[in-house]
């Protein structure tokens, strides 16, 4: 099985990227400063929310 989704028809592949550097953050509710473990673990979660899953 190849890691490739299947497309309906009519529906097209795109794909998107952004590149950024994160250094830092900061939680909005206590103003406390994230580790980079915390910064690194955030950001995988909001990764995760646009890849596409298998069913």
């Amino acid at each position: 099985m190849s890691g490739k989704l299947r497309l309906a028809e009519g529906e097209a592949a795109r794909t998107a990227c952004a590149r950024a550097v994160l250094r830092t953050g900061v939680d909005k509710a206590t103003g406390e400063v994230l580790s980079p473990a915390v910064l690194a673990r955030r950001v995988g979660w909001c990764a995760d929310l646009v890849v596409p899953h298998r069913v």
